[in-house]
């Protein structure tokens, strides 16, 4: 019987209808993702920047500056330090995004009428932050300058208005963007884009790998190794593991070779990084394959991951401004630490000491993945493939896999 239009409509809303998951991504997941977004940028803007000072100054002036600082949404004093370099050793691992110099003798030159600019550093690895600081900074010192020339002329001169502010002289302001000065794009982007691509390439392989043995019904025969899910869990993995790690190594040389973006920390530390985090990545991946009882279910689990993930990394929307719900689940994503790490390597140029926490917890993640993946193995995916192998011997017509690199024939 010829299939009507009417007839191919109805039978295509049976499927959606009866695949609950396809049902899910048709109708919730585009729900789900506008609703993380929205929580993502929340408070539409970038506040509460970690900032620290170095009053070099301690005047009553200076103080009435740090506190400015502090009441604006933008800036969060969290600590003093004692020197610009100790300033820009906290900017550069990460502890603060901005900080605050006001200069020795600051009081005394603005009341003799000379100018000794204010100074901030800002990080520049992250353009988000370094567009709001600076702004920000230009505002506060603005406001300051304006209320308190302001005042002072109208007390010791009488002034009105009008005449105060054809008068005016504000405090002058000077700002510093690390890393990224030129506010160049690619510089900022690059590794983050690099990085998200990556992880979802390798979630596809990895996700794919169980699944697509499933599909084609070979899946049983690794019923052998279930005493020893470890084997299977290296056999399988592996290849994309090393696939992954070489991939990321060309890839960032091309970008700092062929493109021209600088690699400022050592390569070897940035190696240590990629290999945990291509680590992570191919534990959740196995793991979602084990769960998963085909490729396209397995595509569509790997990519309910893949696609929030650099929006929650922090990476261009820093973490401080998003809600904490979303700041504790960005923290279990591999992508979080990774472009954390490499953006204090690359960008930074910080070496090992400064991204081992990185690296540990994305060790931990994969180790934690691969671990549950593999009790999965023992105690779970292949009980019912061993209870049909017992009850209907005979219908175990799959070749056994060998245990310990036999060839296959052997068995």
């Amino acid at each position: 019987m010829r299939p009507t239009v009417g007839t191919t409509i109805a039978r295509e809303w049976l499927h959606i209808v009866k695949d609950k998951r396809l049902f899910m991504i048709l109708f919730a997941v585009p729900l789900l993702y506008t609703a993380l977004f929205g929580s993502i940028y929340v408070h539409h803007k970038v506040t509460e920047l970690a900032t620290v000072v170095v009053d070099e100054d301690r005047s009553p002036l200076s103080r009435q500056i740090v506190q400015a600082f502090d009441e604006h949404e933008s800036f969060r004093i969290v600590r003093e330090a004692y020197s610009e370099d100790e300033a820009q050793a906290a900017i550069a691992n990460g502890s603060a995004k901005v900080a605050l110099i006001v200069p020795a003798h600051f009081e005394a030159r603005v009341k003799a009428g000379q100018t000794l600019p204010l100074v901030t550093l800002i990080d520049g690895s992250n353009m988000m932050i370094s567009n709001t600081a600076t702004k920000a900074a230009g505002e506060v010192i603005t406001t300051f300058s304006m209320g308190l020339s302001g005042t002072r002329l109208k007390l010791q001169q009488g002034l009105q208005d009008a005449q105060v502010m054809n008068t005016l002289a504000p405090i002058p302001y000077r700002y510093r963007i690390l890393y990224n000065p030129a506010f160049n794009y690619s510089e900022f982007m690059m590794f983050g884009l690099t990085g998200a691509v990556f992880q979802q390439v390798l979630f596809l392989g990895i996700a794919l790998t169980i699944s697509r043995e499933k599909e084609a019904g070979t899946w049983a025969s690794y019923a052998v190794w279930r005493r020893e899910p470890w084997l299977l869990a290296y056999a399988k993995t592996v290849p994309y593991f090393l696939i992954n790690l070489f991939n990321t190594i060309v890839s960032y040389v091309l970008c700092a070779y062929v493109f021209h973006i600088p690699l400022n920390g050592p390569l070897w530390a940035g190696i240590v990084l990629i290999a945990a985090f291509t680590f992570a990545v191919c534990g959740y991946g196995y793991l979602i394959s084990m769960f998963s009882g085909n490729q396209l279910g397995a595509t569509q689990t790997a990519m309910l991951i893949a696609v929030p993930s650099f929006l929650l990394s922090g990476y261009t929307w820093p973490m401080e401004s998003m809600p904490a719900a979303l700041r504790v689940l960005s923290h279990g994503l591999p992508l979080t630490y990774f472009l954390e790490g490499a953006r204090a390597v690359f960008v930074k140029g910080n070496g090992l000491e400064l991204i081992w926490r990185d690296c540990v917890a994305l060790g931990l993640m994969g180790t934690a993945a691969y671990l549950a993946a593999l009790l999965l193995t023992r105690f779970v995916v292949f009980r019912k493939t061993a209870a049909a192998e017992a009850e209907h011997p005979e219908e175990a017509a799959l070749p056994a896999l060998p245990r310990s690199g036999a060839p296959l024939s052997q068995h």
